[in-house]
Formats: structure tokens, sequence, C-alpha cells
């Protein structure tokens, strides 16, 4: 049977998803990388960085780091474990006397009113008239007014929520796909670099790449979001400088 990287992953997701709680695992790195964010946050805003959409932004760049670094963290603490992943000596035949696994950690969103008992029908009329335009702007002026005064109101609260839902979504796509991140991460992080020099055919990557193909994009997605939301949020509540801020600005306003 012909060998390829598919099929070598997909027998190391099923050996994962029976004995290494993958989406358990990446739900602990998560939530190291959340709590890594906020004190990022706190100590920027500390330091006078009061602008939210680029305090966010900066925050996201820099979790993104520390998860790429607990990702390399996980596939150091699991390196003893992983050539019992897969039945490798049955996959590739081995090299007489068996060499030991390579380390490849060293580097490379109006009315009309009446008029008077004197007055003529077509007076009254135009009375009627004069008077019913000014009434209709009048109350066109002040339905404007409370309809963005409205407006104003409901736009935090939106806010507030797009900028957690793209936090959690982010979150549970990255905990969902756990079992293929890790099932890579571990071939090309430790399998394909021993594997590649007796199948030169096979496809080889880095670990670093094939981390960040698999996960940039719910971060970048994420980033433009919260940073959005940061935007709007600083607009909405002038003098705001954290999400503590626009949350007390919302209740003296109710």
């Amino acid at each position: 049977m012909k060998l390829t990287r598919s099929k070598l992953i997909k027998k190391i997701r099923r050996k994962l998803e029976k004995t290494g709680y993958p989406r358990l695992q990446m739900s602990f790195l998560v939530l190291v990388t959340a709590a890594s964010g906020f004190i990022f946050s706190y100590t920027l805003l500390q330091f006078g960085l009061t602008s939210m959409w680029l305090r966010y932004l900066v925050v996201i760049i820099l979790a993104y780091m520390i998860f790429l670094l607990l990702l390399w963290l996980w596939l150091r603490t699991r390196a003893d474990d992983y050539f019992d992943i897969v039945d490798v000596a049955d996959a590739i035949p081995m090299p007489r006397g068996g060499n030991a696994p390579v380390d490849v950690f060293s580097g490379d969103g109006g009315s009309f009113g009446g008029g008077g008992a004197n007055a003529s029908f077509g007076e009254a009329s135009s009375v009627s008239v004069a008077e019913s335009a000014n009434a209709g702007d009048s109350d066109l002026v002040s339905g404007t007014v409370d309809a963005v005064s409205g407006a104003d109101e409901f736009a935090i609260p939106l806010l507030l929520i797009v900028f957690v839902v793209s936090l959690l979504l982010s979150a549970l796509f990255v905990i969902y796909s756990a079992p293929v991140l890790f099932a890579e991460l571990m071939f090309d992080g430790v399998l394909a670099a021993g594997l590649y020099r007796r199948l030169r055919k096979l496809e080889y990557r880095h670990w670093l790449e094939t981390a960040v193909r698999k996960t940039i994009w719910p971060f970048v997605l994420t980033a433009l979001l919260v940073t959005a939301a940061g935007w709007g949020m600083a607009n909405y509540a002038p003098g705001a400088h954290s999400i503590g801020d626009v949350i007390l600005q919302l209740k003296q306003a109710q």
C-alpha cells in the first residue's frame, strides 16, 4: 500500500481521538491564550495605550504568538509519545540498528385643524396646512433625534456582542479542529522529519508552517472584528478606554 501524508495523518488522528483527548487539551491551550490576552491588554493600558482598537489589535497579535509557543511546548512535552501514536515500524521499514527519533526542535456585523368662525374656507385651509407643515417638521426632527439616540443606545450592546461572539467562535473553531491540527503537528513536527529520509516522495512541512496555515484565519477574522468593535465602542462611548468603561457608561445612560 502506497503511504501518503494524508493516510498517515488520518491514522494519527484516530489514535489521538481514542486516547489523547485532543479537544480537552486544546481547550486548555485556548484558555491560557485568552488569559495571556487579558494580561497583555491590562499591561498595555497601564503603559498608556488607551486607544481601544489599537490595543486590541496588538493584543490579538501577541496572543497568537503565545498560542504558537504553546503548540511548540505541547510538541515538546509529547515528544516521547509520538512514535507510539502510529506503528511506524509497520508503516516504514526501519534501518538496521534502529536510529533514534530525530530531534526536530533544534531549528529549522400632522394632522389638520379647524379654522375660526369668521374666516373663509380658503383662509382656514391655508392656515391649517401651514400649521400642519410646521407640526410635521417638528415631529420629524423630534423623531430623528429619538431615532439617533436610540441607535446610540443600541450600538454599544451590539458592539459588545460582536466583541464577545467573535472571540468565542474563534476559540470554538480551534477547539473543534484540534484533532486534525494536533495530528498534522505530530506528523510534521516529529514523524515526517525522520520518515522523509526513508521516503523521499513523502510531503514534508515544518510544524510551524502547518500551525500557521491551520490557525491563522480564525485569528485574522477575530482581529478584524475585535478591532472594529473596539473602534466603534470608543466612538459611541467617548472617554472609554476599556470594556469596563463602556459597560459603566452604558449603565449610567440607562
